[in-house]
């Protein structure tokens, strides 16, 4: 009888703690809430936010469903599709191709100062269109790839319904001679730039990075590691020491900013999404209001997640943020 007692009396005190322990989980998860909306009411213009703390289970979003401007965090998708390319033995990895006239794009990346026909391996691509965000690699990868169809298949087909790859390279010859289609891409490009996406979605892109998904485990593997080589990192990963992995990558459109990553904190992953649009201060200096909500969300999770951790951003910090190579 005895025994009897004592297991049942063990198992009542397992319930109530695993209970108490959800409670207070997700008490602290409603102050975690407080502090991020607060961010988002200040804001002028809109913030949407998709959390996910894998081990915890803790999922929080603020207009997570709604549509944003992606900047160049779509080019994940790209590496994505790509890594299926090669997968599939379609490319290579080491495939080299050249640059021509038609490649060199503005805006952020280091190909743009190589000479005209000059090879670069479709990793060496990747890896820019990536870690620098450099949109010369980026027309290059997509044109290896099969343009913006390609990207947009691949999306479709792993349920990321409500994100895509607007803008085609390179622009096929029945598109440019049906002004129809002209108008639409237009269209689209001017609503939304380079890509359309909402925050779930892209939480949702990085954790099927994460749980190995991506295409194949050893695929996903390389992506994350890609993904860890961030040169653009005073957003999210900035808010973090540098002593813990982060991989993400970061968006940049006239009126939208974001920041999306993937953060091995002590505690347990968590993938954090953050978007910004509509917003009135659209100034290219590390204290327009976009930015500063970026690293602003980006710290109240990490200082939640790690109470312990008195880690900040040390003064002079702002002298190697990102500035006007945008």
């Amino acid at each position: 009888m005895f025994h009897k007692f004592k297991k049942i009396s063990f198992y009542a005190l397992f319930i109530i703690l695993l209970t108490s322990n959800q409670i207070c989980f997700a008490s602290d998860l409603k102050d975690l809430q407080k502090k991020l909306e607060a961010i988002s009411k200040n804001f002028k213009g809109k913030i949407g936010v998709s959390l996910h703390h894998l081990k915890r289970g803790d999922r929080f979003d603020l207009l997570g469903d709604e549509k944003f401007p992606t900047g160049s965090t779509i080019k994940v998708a790209m590496l994505c599709a790509a890594m299926e390319k090669i997968q599939k033995g379609e490319l290579n990895y080491y495939q080299k191709f050249a640059l021509t006239e038609d490649d060199v794009g503005g805006g952020t990346g280091f190909l743009k100062n190589y000479q005209i026909g000059k090879q670069a391996t479709l990793k060496e691509l990747l890896h820019f269109m990536i870690t620098a965000s450099d949109n010369t690699a980026t027309r290059m990868v997509l044109k290896a790839v099969g343009s913006n169809k390609a990207i947009n298949d691949w999306l479709i087909k792993n349920n990321l319904r409500n994100t895509r790859l607007n803008v085609p390279y390179p622009v096929s010859e029945d598109v440019l001679k049906d002004e129809t289609a002209k108008g639409k891409l237009l269209e689209q490009y001017n609503q939304w730039g380079l890509g359309v996406s909402t925050p779930n979605e892209m939480r949702l892109l990085l954790e099927i990075i994460a749980e190995g998904k991506a295409v194949t485990v050893a695929a996903s593997d390389e992506i994350h590691r890609i993904l860890n080589h961030q040169y653009f990192d005073d957003g999210i990963a900035g808010q973090i020491p540098p002593s813990v992995v982060v991989a993400s990558k970061n968006g940049v459109e006239k009126q939208s900013r974001s920041d999306i990553a993937i953060v091995h904190a002590p505690s347990g992953t968590y993938i954090l999404a953050i978007y910004t649009k509509e917003a009135q201060d659209f100034r290219i200096t590390r204290d327009n209001e976009q930015d500063t909500a970026i690293r602003s969300i980006a710290r109240a999770v990490w200082q939640h997640y790690q109470p312990e951790s008195k880690y900040l951003p040390p003064t002079g910090t702002e002298k190697f943020s990102t500035g006007p190579d945008w």
